[in-house]
């Protein structure tokens, strides 16, 4: 842990607002955070949502604005430095493909214009582009936390923060695969399905251990919500694909 926690802690980290998050106001702390850049702060969050995260984003959530670095500044700086190593690593294996054999979910899919070409070249798109991937199923994954956890009284907003750090700390771990990739022989996608495992795993523990409730249940709650946020953030991620589609090329000159 970074040194002078304490004294952090109790200068910057604990001061206390009685406000709810608004979709206004989390538009005016980003605007504030953009001047006002925190980097020192960044090291302790990316300590906290490893180790605590339950707790440190309950601590964003009940007023203390500071405990941890801006949600989306933090999503963005991860984000943006995992573009550029996407580009250097190709993290994520091509060729992947739902329904490569014939299935139920090949004929719809099928039905509802994604064909197989389309989804192959989705899944290239998906492997350059994993941030924005993630980024784009953000909204799902909060609707689905807030229709699966109603009595933990968060707002939808605050869904939306909490599954920002989730998301972002999701991308920060994937730094770590490089050593790996890097300096060992395991062949890559051993590695990343081994990091897609763990990635879920910590997206269940902090929903089973953030919202209130018996452990079990929350722990049996999370991994279905997981599961249907995951199947619904793909149809979501198709169409968004579909828009982007022509403007790929751009996106390739610009990463």
């Amino acid at each position: 842990m970074p040194k002078h926690t304490k004294e952090f802690l109790d200068k910057t980290r604990l001061e206390k607002t009685d406000d709810r998050y608004t979709l206004s106001g989390m538009i005016r702390d980003e605007i504030y955070n953009l001047v006002h850049l925190e980097r020192i702060k960044f090291i302790y969050t990316a300590w906290d949502l490893t180790v605590k995260p339950a707790q440190s984003i309950h601590m964003v959530l009940s007023g203390y604005r500071k405990y941890l670095y801006p949600y989306f500044s933090y999503l963005l700086l991860i984000g943006t430095i995992t573009i550029f190593l996407t580009v250097r690593y190709k993290f994520f294996v091509s060729g992947y493909d739902i329904g490569d054999q014939h299935t139920l979910l090949e004929d719809i899919l099928n039905f509802m214009g994604f064909h197989r070409e389309f989804r192959l070249a989705f899944f290239e798109y998906a492997e350059q582009f994993a941030t924005l991937v993630n980024i784009v199923a953000l909204p799902v994954f909060s609707l689905v936390s807030w229709m699966f956890f109603p009595s933990c009284k968060f707002n939808i907003g605050e869904h939306f923060i909490l599954n920002v750090y989730i998301c972002a700390q999701q991308l920060l771990f994937l730094w770590f695969t490089i050593p790996f990739l890097e300096f060992t022989t395991i062949p890559k996608d051993i590695v990343i399905g081994v990091y897609t495992a763990l990635t879920v795993m910590y997206n269940v523990w902090v929903y089973a251990t953030l919202f209130a409730g018996k452990l079990v249940w929350n722990i049996f709650k999370s991994i279905l919500a997981v599961m249907v946020a995951f199947i619904l953030q793909t149809p979501v991620n198709y169409g968004v694909f579909y828009l982007l589609r022509p403007f790929i090329k751009w996106l390739d000159a610009i990463f």
